[in-house]
């Protein structure tokens, strides 16, 4: 019996260390303690057309349209499939989509392949204890519009699903992490706001270097 248990345990190694050490996804093992604020004080949260927006446009000199689409839609299609789990919550790169996490093509039949549009659907940890998980459910939109030699990724209709007070709400991005929103009158953050302007922008960040680390 023990011999079996063994031979199993070596048979799934690779695999294990495949999951956790390859691909675009690849673990990254970071702190998630917060020490420095500097690059989440004012300014860090755009807004364009009363919506909290984050967007970012990448070169990719050479490249065609065709070739740009279907490498984005090889990584949208799995940063995006629907209830699956990615990393530990302490890495850079952690998700765990939840059901309505989803990708959608352009319908667009006169100009295929020009835009994919990612609704995001996943948790956001902020603790993760024995005792003690904090985390909410952050809803988003990723649009992706791709041309001959570029790529430009828009991050917006974002909203969150949390514990607030007594039960479970659902709140706008609006309201709770731009500049007006996130600090009080002195300037200094609102606590419970800061959590989610913190974890929001670097999802950002990091969906807009998993997107450039494809298309090079």
């Amino acid at each position: 019996m023990k011999s079996l248990i063994l031979t199993l345990m070596v048979a799934m190694l690779p695999f294990c260390v495949n999951a956790q050490n390859t691909g675009i996804f690849g673990k990254k093992n970071t702190s998630t303690k917060v020490t420095d604020f500097t690059p989440y004080m004012q300014g860090a949260v755009p807004v364009e057309n009363g919506l909290v927006t984050f967007s970012k446009t990448f070169t990719a000199t050479g490249k065609s349209k065709e070739d740009l689409y279907r490498q984005i839609a090889s990584w949208a299609s799995a940063r995006y499939m629907p209830n699956i789990e990615n990393g530990k919550w302490t890495d850079p790169d952690y998700f765990r989509n939840l059901a309505y996490s989803s990708v959608k093509v352009s319908d667009d039949s006169s100009d295929p392949k020009t835009q994919i549009v990612c609704q995001g659907n996943e948790e956001i940890v902020f603790t993760n204890r024995i005792l003690e998980r904090d985390y909410a459910e952050i809803e988003y939109k990723l649009n992706i519009k791709i041309n001959d030699g570029s790529v430009k990724a828009t991050m917006t209709n974002i909203a969150y699903v949390y514990t607030f007070t007594s039960e479970k709400e659902r709140v706008a991005a609006e309201a709770y992490i731009t500049d007006e929103t996130a600090f009080n009158k002195k300037g200094n953050f609102i606590k419970q706001n800061r959590k989610f302007r913190v974890k929001t922008v670097d999802l950002a960040n990091e969906l807009f270097s998993e997107i450039e680390t494809v298309i090079k």
